[in-house]
Order: structure tokens, then sequence, then C-alpha cells
């Protein structure tokens, strides 16, 4: 059961990602923007894979740790100057906010 708590939070995460994929892409660009999203999840699991074969060692938990942090924040940061100019899409579907 703990583990089924543990990733609530990620599954909800996916399926709000998955929602604002099917809903905010238009019909013509849904294969390219689905292959864009495996390409790009193909590259970074052969980076991790990567930094995994270098970095082996328990003394590089802090550079690992360190590099996990980093990529947490720089995805948030990108997802927020993504919302800071809406589309029209996106204002139909962040419609709840009043700033849009």
């Amino acid at each position: 059961m703990d583990k089924v708590l543990s990733r609530l939070g990620h599954m909800s995460y996916d399926v709000v990602g998955a929602q604002i994929l099917q809903t905010g892409i238009p019909a013509s660009k849904a294969n390219l923007i689905a292959t864009t999203e495996v390409s790009v999840a193909s590259l970074a699991e052969s980076v991790m894979l990567g930094v995994a074969i270098m970095a082996n060692d328990v003394s590089h938990f802090g550079f690992l740790a360190m590099l996990s942090l980093l990529s947490v924040v720089g995805a948030a940061w990108l997802f927020c100057r993504w919302l800071v100019n809406p589309t029209d899409v996106q204002r139909s579907l962040f419609s709840f906010d009043p700033q849009f």
C-alpha cells in the first residue's frame, strides 16, 4: 500500500500531462508530437545510462543528486516559460485561471 501511495503524485502528474497533450494538440500534429516525445525520452534514457556507467561509485552520489535537482529545476523553468505567453488553446485549457 505504501508503494502505491508513494507513486500517486507521479502517476497523477503523468495523467495530467497526457490529458494536456491529448487536448492541446491539433489532430494534424499529433503524430509529430508523439514521435518527438518518444525520441526525446529515448535520448534522455541514453544520457542517464551514460551517466550511470561513468558515475557508478558511491562517492559520486552528491554529483548525481545535484544533477537530478538541476534537471527538475530546469524542467520547471521551461514549463513556466511555456505558460508565460499562452496560446488560445492554452487559454481554453486553463480557463479557470482569471489571469488568462
